[in-house]
């Protein structure tokens, strides 16, 4: 399409001379009344003395779709013969015809147009063949890198299905300067190692070390009986190399991997089970990882460099990292230089300092980044998904999306391909489906990548369990998960279901719809700024407009709050509402609880209000009771009844009326559920919320 576009406005260039003579110009003529038969007779014998624009002429009638000639072969044959001979043609008639659009730029830019759906055919046939050909039949096109990435990820994952060094091998010498050119080199020595060894199977390794027990290779064909006999990175695998190859000096590794591994369930009952083995090599470790499994450890400062303190300020690692995050299942990230690993509670670095980005750890695996690429690995260290990928995201439903070439596909925990790369964008399974994009449009795909909502509509999201809303051209309207239409495309907006009904847009009016798309609620209620978040019904009530006015109504349609308000805010019992440019606060039937009095309030999660006045704020509570005086830049609600507050950008916690951490810190947050961490000038400290008390250093 966007070739046909700009081969268009070549034309309207070509077509904007209006004093022609002679047959390029008779052409040209042709061409604007879409005389086709007649411009190519012009074009054609123009070519004898005029091959140049003769040439471009033609290659304008191939290239356009609406004539009988229409043929892209064609129009590349004849714009490549207009520009090797552009340069025979003599200086005047390049200025005679340069009115007409004849220039050199000009025929670039229609080769390029030419060669950009070429490259759209090859795109879409996804194919190592057709890739190679358009790279080497259009070396000028912008499009040949991206061509080039893309072809050489088809032609190294199809290497890969392969898997053996001949292919490897075929895919190094044809693609030298690949960016997977490595990843193949790599894969072919080690697939070139198990083909020389017998059948690369665990009874030919160990059958290696029988007969060859002083060989200098011992060392690397026992280290390839643990990679095999622990192939699947699983519990059960190191738990059965233990038994079975007591002698391996990789024993103590697995005992170590085996424990990891189980660790991925983050509780006191896995190191017991351990504890219970006597033949553990590590049991200190253990009990130590036991005595602090529920230690909170708090990372502080100190002279630019990072270590963790008990909530003591008892120092427990001593700071020595340039950075330290918090712990999650029991690990936390920390950096030396710019590199990025994972330390224990104990101190020790569990994953070494290699990645260039890092994750927290979920259910056992974190998602990193080396050489600008992504991978995800496990609590080991040990990759479940190379470093390769352009984006990743963690398993959902046992199955990760990752990018290449910007093309998505879908690996399952084993890092194996389930789903191609085929879309432009992809989201995490839920419930066994998966929303994809693909060439612009939105659609649903189960775990074997077959769509079951296909990817024709401009969006698509869920309405409810069974039930979808979709757009096409800026209107939307409801399916259900077989893609069978139940309400056509007419609205201007619709919300998900909520509390049984969804707000919606329809013809410059809001309307609610009910669990299967049909409109229960048509009051003339007017569209108002944000309906989407003040139209949800919340606690049985949703906010409308009507004759200019706010007020509210019920999941019946029933007006509970008069429409008597300049403007609304939520709330349930109370809410902020305007009157006369002023906010107070009201009851649901519309009276005066706190009198108009602010220039602004803003409800919060636990039902208490931010209020403005002078452009300082505060906080009340319900009844209008100051809770934090009006009188900071900014005000927060952090959680439940805390609430941040600036004054001279400098920030402060209060808890209900009390100040609790005074305005004198550059940073505050919420560490955990009973911590905040406080930042002044790179120097960590904490607030213990349990116990309201300060938490700094101890040297």
């Amino acid at each position: 399409m966007q070739a046909h576009k700009t081969i268009a406005i070549l034309v309207l260039l070509l077509l904007s001379a209006t004093s022609w003579a002679g047959r390029i110009e008779k052409g040209y003529r042709s061409l604007e009344v879409y005389d086709y038969f007649t411009a190519k007779k012009h074009f054609t014998k123009a070519l004898k003395y005029n091959e140049s624009p003769g040439a471009q002429g033609l290659a304008l009638i191939y290239s356009r779709n609406d004539n009988p000639f229409h043929n892209y072969d064609s129009a590349l044959v004849y714009i490549k013969r207009s520009i090797s001979t552009f340069d025979m043609v003599k200086a005047r008639k390049k200025l005679k015809y340069a009115k007409c659009g004849f220039t050199k730029d000009s025929l670039y830019a229609m080769r390029q147009s030419i060669s950009s759906h070429y490259y759209q055919e090859a795109y879409n046939s996804y194919s190592v063949l057709t890739l190679t050909k358009f790279i080497d039949r259009h070396p000028w096109a912008r499009e040949v890198s991206e061509a080039t990435q893309l072809r050489d990820s088809l032609a190294f994952f199809n290497a890969v299905e392969v898997n053996s060094s001949v292919a490897y091998k075929g895919f190094m010498d044809l693609y030298p300067n690949s960016q997977y050119f490595e990843l193949a080199k790599d894969n072919y020595y080690d697939v070139q190692f198990l083909e020389s060894t017998t059948d690369g199977t665990l009874t030919s390794f160990t059958e290696f070390i029988r007969a060859n027990p002083t060989s200098p290779l011992r060392a690397e064909a026992e280290d390839k009986i643990f990679e095999l006999a622990t192939a699947d990175n699983s519990s059960e695998s190191y738990e059965n190399f233990i038994l079975d190859y007591p002698d391996n000096p990789n024993v103590n590794s697995a005992w170590w991997k085996w424990y990891q591994l189980e660790l991925s369930n983050y509780s006191t009952d896995v190191i017991a089970f351990f504890l219970d083995s006597t033949e553990i090599p590590f049991q200190d470790e253990l009990l130590e990882d036991r005595s602090l499994f529920d230690v909170t450890l708090l990372p502080f400062g100190k002279e630019g460099k990072f270590g963790y303190m008990r909530n003591t300020g008892a120092i427990q690692i001593e700071a020595k990292y340039d950075y330290g995050s918090f712990f999650q299942e029991g690990l936390a990230i920390v950096a030396s230089g710019e590199k990025f690993g994972f330390v224990d509670k104990r101190g020790d670095l569990q994953i070494p300092c290699e990645f260039e980005s890092a994750s927290d750890f979920v259910n056992g695996l974190s998602i990193v980044e080396k050489n600008g690429r992504f991978g995800m690995i496990d609590r080991n260290g040990a990759y479940v998904f190379e470093a390769m990928y352009e984006d990743l995201g963690l398993l959902s439903e046992g199955l990760s999306y990752a990018m290449i070439a910007e093309r998505y596909g879908y690996y399952n925990v084993s890092g194996e391909m389930v789903i191609p790369h085929l879309f432009d964008d992809a989201y995490d399974f839920k419930g066994g489906v998966a929303k994809v994009e693909k060439d612009g449009f939105e659609g649903y795909i189960d775990t074997s990548g077959t769509f079951i909502i296909p990817a024709v509509h401009e969006s698509i999201e869920w309405y409810q369990d069974t039930l979808l809303v979709f757009s096409d051209e800026g209107l939307y309207g409801i399916m259900n998960d077989q893609a069978q239409i139940y309400v056509e495309p007419q609205f201007t907006w619709i919300n998900p279901l909520r509390e049984g009904l969804a707000v919606a847009e329809l013809e410059d009016r809001i309307v609610y719809l009910d669990s299967v798309g049909t409109i229960v609620i048509d009051n003339g209620f007017e569209v108002y700024p944000n309906y989407q978040l003040k139209g949800e019904f919340n606690d049985g009530v949703a906010v409308i407009k009507k004759k200019d006015a706010y007020g509210r109504i019920n999941v019946n349609g029933k007006i509970v709050t008069e429409p008597k308000f300049e403007n609304l805010g939520l709330g349930k019992n109370v809410f902020p509402a305007q009157k006369e440019d002023q906010w107070g606060l009201f009851n649901e039937k519309g009276k005066t609880v706190v009198s108009v009095q602010y220039d602004g309030i803003f409800s919060t999660p636990n039902a208490t209000f931010v209020v403005n006045v002078n452009d300082t704020l505060g906080v009340i509570d319900a009844v209008g009771n100051e809770l934090v005086p009006t009188s900071f830049e900014a005000v927060e609600p952090i959680k439940d009844d805390l609430f941040l507050v600036r004054a001279n950008n400098l920030f402060g916690v209060y808890r209900n009326e009390e100040l609790i951490v005074p305005v004198r810190y550059d940073q505050i947050g919420l560490f955990s559920e009973d911590y905040l961490f406080l930042n002044k000038e790179g120097s960590l400290a904490y607030y213990d919320l349990v116990n309201g008390k300060l938490v700094e250093v101890r040297e």
